[in-house]
């Protein structure tokens, strides 16, 4: 079995798995380069956002992006939503279509949408390249729902993860980046997740000793 993952970072696993499996780490697996592939990575079209990203100040954005297939409710984006204002950071929000498994045609808070332009706060769209985002120097840190492929590529761009597990090995995933690595924290530490939780958590990560203490490890990873 080939793994894209990292033998120093998972060692005590792979050992144990090799005791029954031949199983071999090969990663971490990027496109050369690690800038936009020529190949898109979904039917989905990808909205440019390095020019809105060049006009903000090192370090100062927050990605916010849950991956290509899991689901959250409703009220869980609201709350997100609502704690990305009171949070006052800038923001740039990947949000699917098809994000919350209903027919709501409305998901956002209303009036959202017209706050953070009035205020040049985010900026959401519906798809985006994340290589090429993640590795812009003015994005620093990424709310996420620990999909595999998206941890990899964030702490190989040095960036601090807040986690929002949805579904399957995100858990694990979470537990690793929180817990062992310590280059993370939890969005929501209890459900139901809150609007003054998430804020509070954004400004952990994005400024102050913690959000310090958090970009050491991750290089350090």
């Amino acid at each position: 079995i080939l793994c894209n993952t990292v033998q120093e970072l998972e060692s005590e696993t792979i050992s144990a798995l090799q005791e029954r499996q031949q199983i071999y780490s090969i990663g971490p697996i990027f496109p050369p380069g690690f800038t936009k592939s020529r190949v898109a990575t979904s039917l989905w079209s990808e909205s440019d956002c390095i020019q809105w990203l060049s006009t903000r100040s090192r370090g100062s954005v927050l990605y916010v992006s849950f991956g290509s297939y899991a689901h959250a409710s409703k009220r869980e984006i609201e709350e997100i939503a609502n704690g990305l204002l009171l949070s006052k950071v800038g923001f740039i929000w990947v949000l699917r279509p098809d994000i919350v498994s209903s027919d709501e045609p409305e998901i956002l808070p209303v009036g959202f949408e017209d706050e953070i332009k009035d205020q040049e706060q985010g900026l959401i769209v519906p798809w985006c390249s994340q290589i090429e985002v993640i590795s812009h120097p003015a994005i620093g840190g990424f709310i996420t729902h620990c999909g595999w492929n998206s941890i990899l590529e964030s702490i190989w761009c040095n960036l601090p993860l807040l986690c929002f597990p949805l579904l399957t090995d995100q858990f694990t995933n979470r537990k690793l980046v929180v817990d062992d690595w310590r280059v993370g924290l939890n969005l929501c530490d209890q459900k139901p997740i809150t609007k003054e939780e998430v804020a509070e958590k954004i400004s952990r990560l994005m400024s102050g000793k913690s959000a310090d203490e958090l970009r050491r490890n991750v290089k350090e990873v």
